[in-house]
C-alpha cells in the first residue's frame, strides 16, 4: 500500500523524478528470498512476543506526543514524524536502551489510541522505532496506509537478526513504508538492507552530520532504489545545500526540521495587494461595518471571492441552496465564519510557494490547537482569541515583516497583541504550549500544560484533532 500511494503522489509532484516510478520493486527479489523464513518463523516470532505485553507508559509528563513536519524538496508537506523527544541531542539524554524502549512503548501506545487512517490519503506518519519493538505486534494495530517506520540501525547489534529481516518483509507487504536511521557506525547496515527501505534516515543534530550526508550520497549510487530523509535541519541554507545535492538523485528525498519557520531576510518594501484587500476586510467586520461594504470589498478581489464561494458550498459551511453571489456568502457564514476563514485566506493570497503552504499548515494547527485546548476553561471571544494567537504566530514568518509591522494592521485585542510580541498574558501559556510540542521537550510541555490546566490526554486528543483539521480544510 505504501509503494502505491507514493507512486500516485509521484504523479502530483513530476518533477521529483526522471522515472515512471519513485519506489521500483527492488525489494521484491530480497523479499523473496526471506518469504520461506517469514513463513517459518511467523508462528514462532508471534508467540514470542505476544509473552511480553506493550509495558505501561511512562509518566505523563513523559508522553505528551510531539510531531515534526516533513517536506519534500520544493517544501511540500508529505507528512509529519511523531516523537517523545526532538532531536539526537535531547535522545542522547535519555541514551539508556531501557529508557529508550519504555519511551518508544508509550508512544506506540498513544499513537494506537488515535485513528492515524483518518489523516488522509497524502499525508504520511513516521515514527522511530528500534529493532526489537518492530518485531512487537502491536506495530501492526498502526495503519500501514499512513505509516512509515524508521528503525534505528544502532539497536541491530553486530549482526542482523534473520528475524528481523523476515518482520520487514512481512510489513513491507501488508503495505508499510520503511526507513533506516543511521550514523557513523551503522552505515554500513544499508549495503545489506537497502532493498528492504525506502529511505536512509540522517539526523544533523547528531555529530558529524555533513560527513555522513555525503557518504550517503555516495552510496546511492549503489542503491538507485532508496530516497535520503535528512531530519533535524535547522537552518534553510543547510536545507537548500542539501537539496541541491539531491536534486541529481532520482526520487522523493524528504527534509524535517525546524529550517521551515525559520525567519528568512525581511522584505518589508513588499506588499502583496491581496493580502492588502484581506487586511482591509478583516479590519472592517472588526469595526462592524455594513454588509454591503464588505460585498464590495469581497467583489474587488475575484480570486478572493472565488475562494469564499467555494467554502460557502462546501460540507464544512452545510448551505442548504447553492451560494453564487458575495452577499449570499456572507449571509450563509456570518461574520465571524467569515473573520475565521479571512485569517486562513491572509497565509494563501497571491503567489503561494511550497514553503508558503507548509507554513500555513503549521499555523493552522496552531490555530486549532490553541483553541480546543481551551475547552471549557475559557469563554467563546477568548477561544476564538486564541484561534487568531496561533493563526497569526507565523504571519511575520510568511511576509518576512518584523511582527510589530505584520500585527498592528489588523487591529487584534489586546490580550492577543500580548501574547504574539511580548509572549506574556493569560494567553501565552497556549501559545507556548502548542509551540512545545513542535520542539519535543517533555518538561517543557508538562510545565505548559500545568499552566494552561490541562492533562496529557487532552494535549495529545487535541493536538491529533487540530492536524485533521488543517488538512480537512486545506483541502478545500
Amino acid at each position: 500500500m505504501f509503494d502505491k500511494l507514493l507512486r500516485r503522489l509521484v504523479k502530483h509532484n513530476p518533477a521529483e523524478t526522471d522515472g515512471d516510478t519513485v519506489f521500483a520493486d527492488a525489494a521484491d527479489e530480497q523479499v523473496e528470498h526471506v518469504d520461506a523464513a517469514d513463513d517459518a518463523d511467523e508462528a514462532s516470532e508471534s508467540e514470542q512476543v505476544d509473552e511480553a505485553p506493550l509495558a505501561p507508559a511512562t509518566p505523563l509528563s513523559l508522553t505528551f506526543i510531539c510531531r515534526e513536519t516533513v517536506v519534500d524538496r520544493k517544501q511540500k508537506v508529505v507528512g509529519y514524524e511523531y516523537m517523545l523527544r526532538k532531536n539526537a541531542l535531547q535522545r542522547e539524554q535519555f541514551s539508556d536502551p531501557v529508557q529508550q524502549h519504555i519511551d518508544e512503548q508509550a508512544l506506540l501506545a498513544r499513537l494506537v489510541e488515535m485513528d492515524l487512517a483518518r489523516l488522509l490519503e497524502y499525508r504520511y506518519t513516521f515514527i522511530t522505532l528500534s529493532a526489537q519493538v518492530i518485531l512487537r505486534p502491536v506495530v501492526e494495530r498502526l495503519p500501514a496506509e499512513v505509516c512509515v517506520l524508521l528503525i534505528r540501525a544502532d539497536t541491530f547489534g553486530e549482526t542482523i537478526d534473520p528475524n528481523l529481516i523476515a518482520r520487514i518483509a512481512h510489513l513491507r507487504r501488508a503495505g508499510y513504508g520503511f526507513g533506516l536511521v543511521v550514523s557513523e557506525n551503522s552505515m554500513r547496515f544499508v549495503d545489506q538492507l537497502h532493498n528492504l527501505f525506502h529511505y536512509v534516515v540522517i539526523d544533523f543534530s547528531a555529530p558529524q552530520p555533513g560527513a555522513l550526508f555525503k557518504e550517503a550520497l555516495r552510496g546511492m549510487r549503489h542503491w538507485p532504489e532508496t530516497q535520503v530523509l535528512i531530519r533535524d535541519i535547522g537552518d534553510i541554507g543547510v536545507f537548500s545545500l542539501c537539496a541541491k545535492a539531491l536534486k541529481e538523485h532520482i526520487g522523493i528525498h524528504l527534509f524535517q526540521g525546524s529550517f521551515l519557520t525559520q525567519h528568512l531576510p525581511w522584505q518589508s518594501d513588499h506588499v502583496d495587494a491581496g493580502r492588502a484587500r484581506i487586511v482591509a476586510l478583516l479590519k472592517a467586520i472588526k469595526q462592524q461595518s455594513d454588509t454591503p461594504v464588505l460585498v464590495e470589498g469581497m467583489r474587488h478581489d475575484p480570486l478572493l471571492l472565488s475562494r469564499l464561494l467555494r467554502y460557502a458550498n462546501s460540507a464544512a459551511a452545510s448551505p442548504l441552496s447553492k451560494v453564487n453571489s458575495a452577499e449570499r456568502a456572507l449571509a450563509v457564514m456570518g461574520r465571524e465564519a467569515l473573520y475565521r476563514l479571512l485569517t486562513v485566506l491572509l497565509y494563501c493570497s497571491g503567489d503561494m510557494s511550497e514553503r508558503d503552504m507548509a507554513i500555513m499548515d503549521t499555523a493552522l494547527i496552531r490555530a486549532r490547537f490553541a483553541e480546543t485546548l481551551a475547552g471549557e476553561h475559557l469563554s467563546r471571544v477568548d477561544s476564538d482569541n486564541l484561534f487568531l494567537v496561533g493563526m497569526f504566530s507565523l504571519l511575520d514568518v510568511l511576509l518576512r515583516v518584523p511582527p510589530e509591522e505584520a500585527l498592528p494592521p489588523l487591529e487584534l485585542a489586546p490580550e492577543v497583541m500580548e501574547a504574539l510580541l511580548g509572549r506574556s498574558g493569560r494567553f501565552a501559556c497556549y501559545l507556548d504550549l502548542v509551540i512545545a510540542c513542535e520542539h519535543g521537550d517533555q518538561e517543557r510541555i508538562a510545565l505548559c500544560a500545568a499552566q494552561c490546566d490541562v492533562s496529557e490526554a487532552t494535549v495529545n486528543a487535541c493536538h491529533m484533532e487540530a492536524i485533521l483539521w488543517a488538512q480537512e480544510l486545506a483541502r478545500i
